[in-house]
């Protein structure tokens, strides 16, 4: 009897043990159908990925860049990539010198450089609406831009301060000058490509994406390799929510672009300009009516203005139009 009281007493503890160890550790839970899948489903959406991409370069392999175009399709393909992505990247390169008013003014000038460039290229003569308008529109954009530079404010300022403002403001025109001519040369050189070679929207834009991709990945090389701290500045740049609404609005660019080479297609490069101005007037709207800061009369002024060019330079092309048809009509052998 001794000995199995000993054993009784040598044994409970052990069970103590083992049921206070079988107590702590959590209750295995049955896995779900997809987590016992999971790797099968792995494998199945890599595998389709793969082959979707294989298959798509095997669709496109006969899709070229170059080798199709010609020596002058080619030559102006570079002119319009060239000159789109250093103007694209020199407006807001130039925000950093100039007010967003003052940038906004020169910019729109390329009006003037578009409709003197394309009156060269295609040897036309500008006619009185096409050059109504355009002095309509440079004198609201600048209405409503209201520069310093035009529309001086009174200021307490230094000496020091007043040299450092006219030397920015010396090179941001520079910047911003150099933007609209670049952007109304390829804007004539799309027009060209669009209208004479049929060339493809998407190279366009392939090429414009790839020069602009090679400019960013060039800029961000030298800057985290060269300049500051690599993994927290990739940290604080990358990770975070503003790059998200960067990524955003990036997209909203691309499908922009997009719609401005399918309107370019179809219409004059003067005439698009002046009409393409009038995202101005889409920036007062939505200024108007989400900011707290309101429109001033002279920003009412330059919408009107601005306003009346796209009806003036609206009328004069449905004039145009509806006269060249009927001396179309007239012209046509009656039987």
């Amino acid at each position: 009897m001794k000995d199995n009281d000993n054993i009784e007493q040598f044994i409970n503890p052990l069970l103590e043990q083992t049921a206070e160890i079988n107590s702590n550790k959590p209750v295995e839970v049955s896995p779900s159908i997809v987590q016992r899948f999971e790797g099968i489903l792995y494998a199945l959406l890599a595998a389709f990925l793969f082959t979707s991409s294989v298959f798509i370069t095997n669709q496109l392999k006969h899709y070229s860049l170059f080798i199709q175009s010609t020596r002058r399709e080619t030559c102006f393909l570079l002119i319009s990539t060239i000159f789109s992505t250093t103007g694209y990247f020199a407006f807001f390169l130039g925000s950093r010198y100039l007010s967003l008013p003052d940038l906004t003014t020169i910019r729109y000038t390329q009006i003037i450089w578009t409709t003197i460039i394309a009156a060269i290229i295609y040897c036309e003569k500008p006619t009185i609406p096409i050059i109504l308008a355009v002095l309509l529109t440079t004198v609201g954009v600048a209405f409503v831009a209201q520069p310093k530079f035009l529309f001086e404010k009174t200021s307490n300022i230094t000496k020091n301060k007043i040299e450092n403002y006219h030397h920015q403001h010396l090179v941001g025109l520079f910047i911003a000058l150099y933007s609209s001519i670049a952007l109304a040369i390829t804007l004539i050189s799309n027009k060209y490509l669009l209208s004479k070679y049929k060339t493809k929207h998407s190279i366009i834009m392939c090429q414009f994406t790839f020069l602009s991709l090679c400019i960013v990945v060039i800029y961000l090389f030298y800057k985290y390799y060269f300049l500051i701290d690599k993994i927290q500045s990739l940290k604080q740049d990358f990770l975070n929510w503003k790059y998200l609404c960067a990524s955003l609005v990036c997209l909203l660019q691309i499908i922009s672009s997009i719609l401005i080479q399918k309107a370019v297609k179809r219409e004059h490069p003067s005439i698009f300009t002046i009409v393409q101005s009038s995202d101005i007037l889409f920036s007062i709207l939505l200024q108007n009516i989400f900011s707290s800061i309101k429109s001033n009369f002279l920003s009412i002024i330059g919408s009107i203005l601005v306003i009346t060019s796209i009806l003036i330079i609206s009328g004069y092309k449905l004039i145009t139009e509806v006269k060249d048809k009927a001396d179309t009509v007239q012209t046509l052998p009656i039987e």
